[in-house]
């Protein structure tokens, strides 16, 4: 026998003992087994072989269908225990979610399964993150607390029952969570609501201690308790104490938020295990449950049912964390109670980190990071939601409707345009909660908050837009319904995060409202601006992140209306929709500040003669794929000569009336793009400027005139093709730049928000009715995509061919080279620059005026050399405003220097 039939035998015998010792039924059995074996050919299983068959197992028992006895229904899954699967192959849950993820995108498995994995492993951060809240807590109520574990020894039944130890309390609350959690199928991955809902079980086990006088349980020195407590006079009240605001007052809680839930939401779930015989007690004031001869049969109960609940949902189980070899199993170095957050938070995706990623772009709005716990971010966010909307109500302002009113808008326009609308999407948000089983009054309460938030965000926005431009009738703003429903959803985004609702988390806003990406984009930026200095630095952060989301890949989809749009006008060089920056500009550090400041510029749709362009005006001849730039397969050859047709070396130009929409659009698109660009340049180590204008012109061109490209695909897709194919070709023995797909994928992976799912599945053929779209890894799409569109220009960068270089546009990396060491140049037209005055200016051949301590005349004379040409700037009276005289010619000059001014005043 070969040594390679002796492996498949070994393999093949340890999944039938597997599958035994599980009880797996033949059909999942066999189906894991032909899955293990598909795979095991196609790729190189790293590590334990165990770990591996534990996810093929998995998938195949979760993928089968099985009948039940009672009701004769099929039921997904085939009732194996995960956390018994995991301990059999010796596996860590931390372990199975890196190992299962590879898994999945080597079976090709749906994107349906796929989020189910997101989903259990963002329930297991939840779980983990409230489980190190929960005893310190439990030890500020309770006294007793030890490390030893209950023992479950059987009794005879001539022994006495002895009462309940704090210890068997411990375990008792903590189970009595996860069974309650269980029942709150579409939000149990709430970390927020559930640990509201923790904080109603301890108050519940509080309430039955305290009223069966259990001395020997209650923490003494708990603020919650009467001062006489300790009387032997004390008499107990009638109803039992509740203690949610003592709790929320000293472990980060939220009283009203708390008080809804354990009211609406916790009671209904415990009174029907009373009903339900699962708890024994007193079903009227929810008290009894630690008497003798109850509390054993209401732990038994207690396990039973959760058993039941995590074999049929095939979820771990999360008593795992009261077990003595909690940290073996979960996969943490150390105990998951300790002050340290645990590891299994840090080791998890973008989408389910408890303390996210920062966006590249957007951190001019972020505030100073603050030291918070999971939960201390997640209520610190609803607290100042709160403290912001605390005197608002569902409808607009007094302030409002006379501002309206000043401006000639007839309360009828304001009903018809404004309330009624408005009033309609609560309806939508409202009808989607219930989806998630939320109560009447939880629903009630967030769609006020949203709406609340949106007539305070709308009001601030309508403010800045007559400000801006007060010609403007209101009438036409008030007209544009799309604008007042992106806000709307853009608020909802808020409370959703802020909430944590991870069933609900973006882009699902999108679906509810029936809103198109391109048209949501248009609006963050001026939500932020609304609300940047009253809300939490973790929803704008989170509000930078949905930018770049919508940017990267959601308006590229095929039904998005940018390619309506694209049809009429062609794709704009980034040169085209630049702005340049003045000093006093202070939100443009990332380079993402819109070019078109006003909300009608935004959604107002282009005249007709704006869209005389066709688009995709590409005359390149198609070749036949060139080795010299295909992925590592063949060695590197001498391209052969190209030719290149004057119709390419045409320059793209644009309508002169732009589309301000379009041109935003692109803007933010190419800023995002540069600055990605520069991060990934700079964790390449490519450092050359040349080499970096080469790549984001390869870049850029692959935008302007092969835009199917990113059709249904992402951003950094097309990036990391444009790094590898310039590195490959502008590779010398003299400057050795060529980068493989395996580093820049890698080097990618660092990048903040990055997600492997990019480079991993990629389309490669979108498919027709009867067959589905062909997807595949990066190195895949080059070969087959990039290189038949990208080969003829990027052959131009080989040294043979003469190429005009694209300059970078303004991001952070390209504003810094904007600096000289005479500072920043604020003038296209005239050398004319401003800096920080750090230190004496040594150049006497300058003109140079220091703000409040040069003479007027110095600034007269840089007011006299710019009037020379084309007009100039004057200066009052000391102390006065810069203003500029109407008939220069010279714009932006006198409003920079201006800005130079308020700024250096407010230092």
């Amino acid at each position: 026998m070969s040594k390679q039939d002796e492996s498949e035998d070994n393999w093949i015998a340890a999944m039938d003992n597997l599958c035994s010792k599980l009880n797996v039924d033949p059909v999942a059995a066999k189906k894991s087994k032909e899955s293990f074996s598909e795979i095991k050919q196609n790729y190189t299983l790293d590590g334990d072989i165990l770990h591996w068959m534990a996810c093929a197992l998995y998938v195949a028992c979760r993928t089968s269908i099985t009948p039940t006895v009672q009701t004769g229904k099929a039921v997904e899954g085939n009732c194996v225990s995960l956390t018994r699967l995991l301990r059999l192959c010796n596996i860590s849950l931390i372990q199975f979610f890196n190992k299962i993820k590879n898994w999945m995108e080597m079976a090709s498995m749906s994107t349906d399964f796929k989020d189910r994995i997101t989903r259990l492993e963002h329930k297991f951060a939840v779980s983990t993150v409230l489980f190190r809240k929960f005893q310190p807590i439990f030890q500020e109520i309770f006294s007793g607390l030890t490390n030893e574990p209950v023992k479950t020894s059987t009794k005879s039944k001539k022994q006495k029952l002895q009462p309940c130890t704090t210890n068997a309390l411990f375990e008792f609350t903590w189970c009595l969570y996860v069974c309650v959690k269980g029942e709150f199928h579409n939000s149990a991955d709430d970390l927020v609501d559930m640990y509201h809902v923790l904080l109603s079980c301890l108050d519940f086990a509080f309430a039955n201690a305290f009223m069966a006088r259990r001395i020997d349980l209650i923490n003494p020195a708990f603020k919650g308790l009467p001062a006489d407590w300790l009387k032997d006079d004390f008499e107990l009240p009638k109803k039992p104490p509740c203690i949610i605001s003592v709790l929320c007052e000293i472990k980060e809680g939220l009283a009203v938020e708390a008080a809804t839930m354990k009211e609406y939401s916790w009671r209904p779930v415990v009174k029907t295990f009373f009903e339900k015989g699962i708890l024994k007690g007193n079903s009227d004031d929810l008290t009894g449950l630690l008497d003798i001869g109850n509390f054993d049969v209401n732990v038994k109960s207690l396990n039973n049912l959760y058993e039941t609940y995590v074999l049929s949902v095939g979820e771990f189980d999360e008593r795992i964390f009261l077990g003595e070899h909690a940290n073996e199993q979960i996969g943490t170095k150390n105990k998951v109670s300790g002050d340290e957050i645990s590891q299994v938070i840090a080791s998890f995706g973008p989408s389910a980190r408890a303390c996210p990623d920062t966006p590249l772009t957007g951190r001019r709005y972020l505030a100073r990071r603050e030291e918070l716990t999971p939960v201390s971010e997640a209520t610190n966010s609803l607290a100042r939601l709160a403290a912001l909307l605390r005197h608002a109500r569902p409808k607009p302002s007094p302030h409002l409707l006379r501002f309206f009113a000043d401006c000639g808008v007839s309360e009828e326009t304001i009903n018809n345009n404004v309330v009624r609308p408005c009033n309609g999407w609560m309806e939508q948000f409202s009808n989607n909660l219930k989806e998630c089983n939320c109560s009447n009054e939880t629903i009630a309460f967030r769609c006020n908050m949203v709406t609340c938030l949106y007539y305070k965000v709308f009001e601030h926005i309508i403010r800045e837009e007559h400000r801006k431009k007060p010609q403007l009738s209101l009438q036409v703003l008030l007209s544009q319904e799309t604008y007042q429903l992106t806000v709307y959803a853009c608020c909802t985004e808020v409370v959703l995060h802020a909430y944590g609702v991870h069933s609900l988390r973006f882009p699902r806003v999108l679906q509810i409202y029936g809103l198109s990406a391109f048209h949501f984009y248009k609006i963050i930026e001026l939500v932020v601006q609304a609300v940047v200095e009253k809300l939490s630095r973790d929803v704008i952060k989170h509000l930078n992140a949905v930018e770049e989301q919508v940017l990267e890949s959601l308006v590229w989809t095929s039904d998005s209306p940018l390619w309506d749009q694209l049809s009429k006008i062609p794709v704009p060089a980034s040169t085209e929709v630049y702005v340049q920056d003045s000093p006093n500009s202070r939100r443009n550090i990332s380079g993402l500040q819109s070019p078109v400041s006003a909300v009608i510029d935004r959604f107002l749709t282009p005249m007709a003669d704006q869209a005389k362009k066709q688009l995709f005006k590409d005359n390149i001849k198609p070749v036949q794929t060139n080795n010299n730039i295909k992925q590592e397969v063949t060695s590197p050859q001498s391209p052969p000569n190209a030719t290149t047709s004057s119709a390419e070396n045409t320059p793209n130009t644009t309508p002169k009336k732009a589309n301000n929409s379009l041109m935003l659009f692109f803007r933010k698109f190419y800023s995002l793009a540069v600055v990605r660009m520069n991060d990934l340049c700079t964790r390449l180590r490519l450092t050359d400027e040349e080499l970096k204008r080469k790549i984001w012109t390869c870049l850029e061109y692959s935008i302007m005139h092969q835009t199917q490209l990113m059709k249904d695909r992402h951003l950094d897709q097309i990036l990391m093709c444009a790094v590898y194919v310039i590195c490959k070709v502008s590779n010398t023995p003299t400057n050795q730049v060529e980068r493989t797909f395996a580093d820049i994928m890698r080097c990618y992976r660092q990048r903040p928000l990055a997600d492997n799912h990019v480079y991993r599945s990629v389309l490669i053929n979108k498919g027709n009715e009867e067959e589905s779209p062909e997807r595949g890894d990066l190195i895949n799409f080059y070969n087959k995509v990039y290189v038949k569109c990208m080969q003829n220009f990027a052959l131009r960068f080989t040294g043979r061919h003469e190429c005009s270089l694209s300059p970078l546009p303004a991001g952070r990396a390209a504003r810094a080279g904007r600096w000289s060491p005479g500072g920043q140049r604020v003038s296209e037209r005239h050398q004319l620059y401003v800096k920080p005055l750090t230190t004496p200016p040594h150049h006497h051949h300058h003109l140079t005026y220091r703000f409040s301590r040069s003479p007027a005349k110095d600034l007269h004379a840089i007011n006299t050399m710019v009037s020379c040409e084309v007009g100039g700037v004057k200066r009052p009276a000391e102390g006065g405003d810069v203003v500029k005289r109407a008939r220069y010619a010279a714009p932006g000059v006198a409003r920079k220097l201006q800005g130079l001014v308020s700024d250096r005043q407010a230092v």
